[in-house]
């Protein structure tokens, strides 16, 4: 019997560590997500992994998608990727037969071949080897940055790069995007793709910043991957770019912390659309943007998220964001903070809503030093 246990614990353990890459693509469910995890895995590979996912649903445990909705939000807990474990666990202890059939389902050629490589992986990269990790791929970005630069010098000359040294390039660049595509530690994998990042281009271009934050976004650590997505911010441009920025404000419902969330977001929005305006096309990205500011969980933020995105809105959209922002800044408790939230929202009232943002100010500092002091102390 304890045998038993031990195998299905395992099995729990092992699908799991199988379908966790693709956790947040199973959980929107979406068609376009299905597209992004095929892209990422392979579509053969997806396949199982979404019929695995649709067996371990097809018993009702909302318990289960709840564990994996949670281990979207905060990926690097450990504790959380063990909740998951016992879900699927408590399936197969309450249904031996579905564990059996689960246990099949992980047979297949490919799967135990999978499981294999990401053993291996973890076992070839631990902390020990980090340093020597971050020092190949140095050298590869050295290898890189000097081709780049004989490159650069050839087409300031009349003749112009060789064919041979573009595509030697071009290769370079795009082996060292893979070696660090595949770190397996978040802080050294965000490390070397923010340094990579600025020296991707090419026709390329947006298909190899796509490729760095599809790995980006599998950076458990909030503050690594924030760094990476923000190094990408900067080079969103030409065609591409507003499915470039869709996926970045897709990701965002599970970034968990407020100012990770602002960081990401305060980069983002000055590439919403170059010339300023509210145009029909770029109505879709701005409502994702609405959406993410309104996720902010600091009210003083999401006032100056909500100020940030006020200039590319127009009409109705633009008067109730104006207000929604100056009523959050009014709330705000703290006398020194509610005057920066006025001042963010200030430059977009008219004469009647910054008397009534001032007033509304001055009444909540003078309700609050008339209060008595042995309230206050």
């Amino acid at each position: 019997m304890r045998q038993q246990n031990v195998k299905m614990n395992q099995l729990a353990q092992t699908v799991t560590d199988f379908i966790e890459p693709v956790i947040p693509y199973l959980v929107i469910g979406s068609k376009k997500a299905a597209e992004e995890a095929g892209k990422r895995v392979g579509p053969e590979v997806w396949e199982l992994e979404k019929k695995l996912w649709e067996k371990l649903c097809s018993r009702v445990r909302p318990e289960l998608k709840e564990a994996a909705r949670d281990l979207i939000i905060a990926p690097s807990d450990p504790e959380l990727k063990q909740v998951m474990v016992r879900e699927i666990l408590k399936s197969f202890e309450k249904d031996p037969d579905f564990a059996k059939e689960i246990s099949a389902s992980m047979e297949d050629e490919l799967i135990r071949k999978l499981t294999a490589e990401q053993r291996m992986t973890a076992f070839q990269q631990s902390p020990a080897d980090k340093t020597g990790v971050l020092e190949e791929f140095n050298k590869l970005l050295d290898e890189f940055v000097a081709k780049y630069s004989i490159v650069q010098k050839s087409e300031r000359l009349e003749a112009g790069p060789c064919k041979e040294e573009i595509m030697e390039k071009e290769a370079l660049m795009q082996k060292t995007l893979d070696f660090a595509s595949r770190i397996q530690y978040g802080d050294a994998r965000s490390l070397a793709l923010s340094l990579l990042v600025p020296h991707l281009e090419g026709p390329g271009k947006q298909e190899l910043i796509k490729k760095a934050l599809s790995s980006a976004s599998n950076i458990h650590d909030e503050a690594e991957r924030a760094v990476v997505l923000s190094s990408l911010v900067p080079h969103l441009s030409g065609p591409g770019k507003e499915e470039l920025i869709e996926d970045i404000l897709d990701f965002a419902p599970y970034i968990q912390y407020g100012d990770t969330k602002f960081q990401i977001f305060s980069s983002l929005v000055p590439h919403l659309d170059v010339s300023g305006n509210y145009v029909s096309g770029n109505e879709r990205l701005v409502e994702k943007a609405l959406e993410m500011a309104s996720g902010i969980q600091s009210e003083y933020l999401r006032v100056q998220a909500l100020s940030l995105l006020i200039p590319y809105l127009k009409g109705q959209r633009k008067e109730e964001t104006i207000e929604q922002a100056l009523e959050l800044a009014s709330n705000i408790k703290d006398k020194n903070m509610r005057s920066l939230a006025l001042s963010f929202v200030d430059p977009y009232l008219d004469g009647a809503g910054k008397e009534e943002g001032v007033e509304g100010n001055l009444v909540q500092d003078l309700s609050f030093n008339e209060q008595p002091k042995s309230k206050m102390n």
